[in-house]
């Protein structure tokens, strides 16, 4: 059993509650809103540790926006013990947002569940995930073993310049660009359908069988349509029924997709 100190009360923070607390650690939450920490608490079983006062735990787990890490970072140092190992959550920044705590020679890093944090209630959709992590070596060596108490996979960036900001770029990317496309796709037939919802599953297979493709054979084996197939007729009249930001975007990306069409079939 290992104590956890978490700063932070969003969704992430209850579901990391919830989890680390089923599997044996000793947990505390804190944060600058004593009511949602106390809701965070009341749901995970965790206990609520007051504003100022000491954290004694191994561990700090600092989840907060972006923007704020730095800033509570340095609140929390006059609380910290000594040989407590720091993580962030930010999937975009690395360790310097974390100087404050490594300026009185604590381990520090960061742990990343790659995930949609976005409306998830079910605590477990976090099981399973695959992890960024890094930091100092006994930082590491914590966050892997945060991610596999949670079943995850944990993997580590190569030490290159701008590496965890393109990591970041490109999973917002995907799920924010995602996200988009779905909307698209809706807007663009909804009026033609009396059960709008019937499409929205309909979309969502969709997405899900080429994602679970993408995964198995990457992104050139899971690529179809007319783009892949070279039907160029089909394509223009497919541009011709949207409207033309949809079809400025689509243009953009068909050229793309006959660039992996011709990638694969050159390979």
């Amino acid at each position: 059993m290992r104590t956890i100190h978490i700063e932070g009360t969003g969704r992430l923070a209850r579901a990391l509650a919830l989890r680390l607390v089923a599997v044996g650690n000793r947990v505390s939450v804190g944060g600058r809103n004593q009511v949602a920490a106390g809701a965070v608490v009341a749901a995970s079983g965790a206990h609520l540790l007051e504003p100022g006062a000491p954290i004694e735990s191994e561990v700090l787990l600092i989840l907060v926006q972006d923007d704020a890490i730095a800033e509570v970072a340095a609140a929390l140092v006059p609380r910290l013990q000594p040989g407590t190992i720091a993580l962030h959550f930010s999937g975009f920044h690395d360790c310097g947002v974390l100087a404050a705590i490594a300026s009185q020679g604590m381990s520090v890093g960061w742990a990343h569940p790659l995930g949609s944090f976005s409306g998830q209630a079910d605590p477990d959709w976090m099981m399973g995930l695959s992890w960024c992590v890094g930091g100092d070596p006994e930082a590491v060596n914590e966050a892997e073993a945060l991610a596999q108490e949670l079943d995850g996979k944990p993997f580590l960036l190569a030490n290159r310049p701008g590496a965890k900001a393109r990591y970041h770029a490109a999973a917002s990317l995907l799920a924010g660009g995602s996200a988009v496309l779905f909307d698209l796709a809706e807007q663009l037939v909804a009026e033609d359908l009396p059960q709008p919802g019937l499409l929205r599953d309909g979309l969502a297979k969709l997405v899900i069988s080429m994602t679970e493709q993408a995964a198995q054979e990457g992104p050139r084996g899971a690529l179809t349509g007319p783009a892949a197939r070279g039907d160029t007729s089909v394509l223009e009249g497919q541009l011709e029924v949207m409207d033309p930001g949809t079809r400025k975007l689509y243009r953009q990306l068909i050229a793309h997709m006959q660039e992996m069409a011709s990638d694969s079939e050159q390979g």
